[in-house]
């Protein structure tokens, strides 16, 4: 198992313990991707999903998002920035709204849901928008 951790630009000290550094609330750096050169696939379906997570060995991370979703929408950033930053993971996003047989299948009931897959076995699941532990939680 190894952990990816943020980059520094993503982290601050933290202001009551001088040896902690901690996530930024807005991160400073982050670049916005446009939808055509973001390295997150866009998962519409039950079939595409299975295929991209059993696609091969690589660890996979599905964001489970949606539109209406403030935390959704801040998180976005920074899944598409680690998408750039760690090639050797596979990223997908799946909107709740319009794949409601992925969402069921997987029994997504609070967003954002972040799971990973390795060979298309679940590994791991983090609810709730936060960044620190999807980037430092990825198995491989």
């Amino acid at each position: 198992m190894f952990r990816l951790g943020l980059p520094s630009q993503f982290l601050r000290q933290s202001s009551l313990l001088k040896s902690v550094r901690i996530p930024r609330v807005s991160p400073v750096g982050i670049r916005q991707y446009s939808k055509s050169e973001s390295l997150v696939q866009e998962l519409q379906d039950l079939k595409q999903f299975t295929k991209f997570v059993d696609s091969n060995e690589k660890v996979s991370v599905i964001d489970f998002y949606a539109t209406w979703c403030g935390p959704c929408k801040a998180l976005e950033p920074i899944f598409n920035a680690l998408a750039q930053r760690v090639p050797e993971v596979q990223f997908g996003r799946v909107d709740v709204d319009e794949a409601q047989d992925i969402a069921q299948e997987y029994g997504i009931s609070a967003m954002p849901t972040c799971l990973f897959f390795k060979g298309g076995e679940k590994i791991d699941k983090i609810i709730g928008a936060n960044p620190p532990n999807e980037s430092a939680r990825v198995a491989i």
